[in-house]
């Protein structure tokens, strides 16, 4: 009986630890994400070429996904190219159309 009680406080603890170290990751996670995603939108807002257009932008996993609508292919091509100049854009899907 003592052994079963050792063994469940020791799974207790164990598991209780891996859930502390989930929590501290999503939040670095969320941080990590809120940080390029502010920089991509702030790069998009300051250029000229980019400048009152309706671009979102979406971060997860270091996974960027531009989405909105502007007026030429070359619009489409400096958003994803000033999101990929961001440091930690690990990977750019462009959803942006044209219209």
């Amino acid at each position: 009986m003592k052994n079963i009680l050792i063994v469940l406080l020791i799974l207790a603890f164990g598991l209780s630890s891996c859930s502390r170290n989930s929590v501290v990751d999503d939040t670095n996670e969320f941080v990590n994400s809120s940080y390029i995603t502010s920089k991509i939108k702030a790069k998009l807002v300051a250029d000229v070429g980019l400048r009152g257009l309706n671009i979102s932008v979406s971060t997860y996993n270091d996974e960027i996904i531009l989405t909105g609508v502007v007026k030429s292919p070359q619009q489409v091509q400096l958003a994803g190219a000033i999101a990929r100049s961001v440091k930690g854009a690990r990977r750019v899907r462009n959803h942006i159309v044209v219209r």
